[in-house]
């Protein structure tokens, strides 16, 4: 193997370094680079700087939308917050009104039931009064008739009293 490799050592070093291939070699090279940078590194770059802005776009907009899902949400909580206080000052109210009507129904109802047991009492006191007026009518009739019949005849205590309780019975007949 040393043989091999110092035999071709020693070809080489026979012909020489070969100027031409080398010059060669590396235009070819050169000419391979810009061809591979004008038709694939350069579009290649492009699409990835496209992608990389792309890409941050995308995080800067996600970070937004996250913000203003925050901030909807913060919103939205202080919403809620500002109703519920409203449902809750509106059922005190209501039930402040209800209250209030209630008394003012009760207060009516007791109002009129004093207004009807007034009624009644001066309705009694009027008929007490109209039947005490009538008695006293029926009881001058009944002191006319027997002062009449005693006048016709003269009866004795008895005979009046039996008169008495007859007239009595007839006005309670009426």
């Amino acid at each position: 193997m040393n043989y091999f490799i110092l035999g071709h050592t020693a070809n080489t070093a026979a012909t020489g370094v070969q100027w031409g291939t080398i010059l060669v070699t590396l235009l070819t090279f050169l000419i391979l680079l810009a061809l591979l940078r004008k038709f694939a590194w350069g579009p290649l770059k492009t699409i990835m700087d496209e992608r990389e802005h792309t890409i941050n776009s995308d995080i800067d907009s996600a970070a937004a939308q996250n913000a203003d899902a925050k901030r909807y949400a913060e919103e939205n909580k202080a919403l809620l917050q500002r109703t519920q206080t409203e449902v809750q000052t509106i059922l005190e109210n209501a039930k402040t009104q209800a209250k209030r009507e209630h008394e003012e129904i009760l207060h009516a109802a007791n109002s009129r039931a004093n207004k009807l047991v007034e009624d009644a009492q001066v309705e009694i006191e009027n008929e007490k009064q109209r039947a005490i007026a009538d008695i006293n009518d029926r009881v001058a009739e009944l002191s006319v008739l027997i002062a009449s019949k005693v006048i016709n005849k003269e009866i004795n205590e008895a005979d009046q009293q039996n008169l008495v309780r007859q007239f009595i019975q007839e006005a309670g007949d009426k």
